[in-house]
């Protein structure tokens, strides 16, 4: 049995997806992206409705959703990790 997606994607830009649920490290994020689940293991505590990496974005990238830029990279943010204003700026900052 599959299990249910538990985050989304917005748009297929995007670098980073939420989660509908509080998910734990070593929980799975589930959402769906070009017809197919994708699966990423959490490496932090990810509030109910925040944002996570989901893959390796590095210091001053762009955090893309929406398709569109939302801030920048303050240090590396690694694949299923927490992505908020402890680790992004407005771009430019």
């Amino acid at each position: 049995m599959m299990k249910p997606v538990n985050s989304i994607l917005i748009n297929e830009a995007d670098n980073v997806a939420t989660t509908i649920v509080e998910l734990q490290p070593g929980d799975v994020a589930r959402y769906q992206a070009r017809g197919e689940i994708v699966e990423i293991e959490i490496t932090e505590p990810i509030p109910r409705f925040h944002k996570f990496a989901v893959l390796d974005i590095r210091k001053n990238e762009l955090i893309l959703k929406y398709g569109e830029v939302i801030g920048q990279a303050v240090h590396d943010i690694g694949k299923g990790s927490h992505v908020h204003v402890h680790n992004i700026a407005s771009p430019g900052r």
